[in-house]
Formats: structure tokens, C-alpha cells, sequence
């Protein structure tokens, strides 16, 4: 599942690493926007597009954005699985698994982030994702709440 179409991705793949950052940014406040008024359709589609544009930073700069992607991967997964949409999600999930392994592991960001080898742990606990959401973005509330786990009684 890609969420940019070609042409978009070519023309966000020629922005300089800032531009693409501060672009992931936009997209992110707006997925927190959608979220907030739980506007999930377009929700999923701001952080699909931010996840694509982490995955194409880091297709030039392998030391950059894993962070990013981390953080936009663990939200459009999770609101993929709420939809019920699976498939989608796992896609996702394999796709930024894919993206942080490509190169050697990064010990530590430039900014001082963490290391591409504690993004991929995040990833595949989720009982660590949203200490890590709170850890990097600055929301006031976060959409990785933990789920109510419902009890079902069967009588016969």
C-alpha cells in the first residue's frame, strides 16, 4: 500500500531533507487534527503520507528519519487495525521493518534520537509504543491509548 501516487513522490523525493522534515511534521499535526475529531479516514491518509515520506528520506539519507518513520508507521498501523484493515497494517509494518534493516543500524540519530535497532524493538512491542509516541512527539494526548480489553460472558 503506497499512499503517495508516483508523480507526489517524485516531487517530495527532490525536497532537501529539512523541507522533507518539516513536511512530516505538517502531515503528523494534521493526522493529530483528524485524530482528535476522530476523522479517521483522513487520519490514516495524513500518516500514511508522512510513513511514505520518512521511508523516502531515508532512501537518500539511511541515518535520517527513523524516528519519523517509526512514529507515523506505529500510528497509520494502529489506525488500520482499528478499521479492521489488516492487510494494510502488516504492510505497513513489514514496510518499515524494511526500511530500518536496509542499512547498517544507526547507534544513534544526529539530533540524539535513538538508535534504529530501539525503532525496530518499538515497532514489534506495542506495549512500548506509546511511551515512545509520547517520548517524541509533543501531543497533548495520544491516539495509542491502551484499549479497554472486554471481557465476553457466554451463557448457554
Amino acid at each position: 500500500m503506497k499512499f503517495l501516487c508516483p508523480r507526489h513522490r517524485r516531487m517530495f523525493a527532490s525536497l532537501s531533507l529539512n523541507e522533507q522534515n518539516d513536511l512530516w511534521m505538517f502531515w503528523m499535526e494534521y493526522a493529530f487534527t483528524f485524530s482528535e475529531t476522530e476523522q479517521t479516514e483522513k487520519m490514516i491518509v495524513a500518516t500514511g503520507s508522512a510513513f511514505d515520506l520518512a521511508c523516502l528520506a531515508r532512501a537518500e539519507h539511511p541515518e535520517y528519519m527513523h524516528v519519523e518513520l517509526t512514529l507515523s508507521a506505529i500510528l497509520v498501523c494502529r489506525a488500520l487495525r482499528d478499521r479492521g484493515d489488516y492487510t494494510a497494517a502488516d504492510y505497513v509494518l513489514f514496510s518499515a521493518l524494511e526500511s530500518l534493516q536496509s542499512v547498517g543500524p544507526c547507534y544513534t540519530s544526529p539530533s540524539g534520537g535513538c538508535s534504529t535497532d530501539q525503532c525496530i524493538e518499538v515497532l514489534l512491542d506495542t506495549s512500548r509504543q506509546s511511551g515512545f509516541f509520547a517520548e517524541y512527539l509533543n501531543w497533548p494526548t495520544t491516539p495509542l491509548a491502551p484499549r479497554p480489553h472486554y471481557s465476553t460472558v457466554v451463557s448457554h
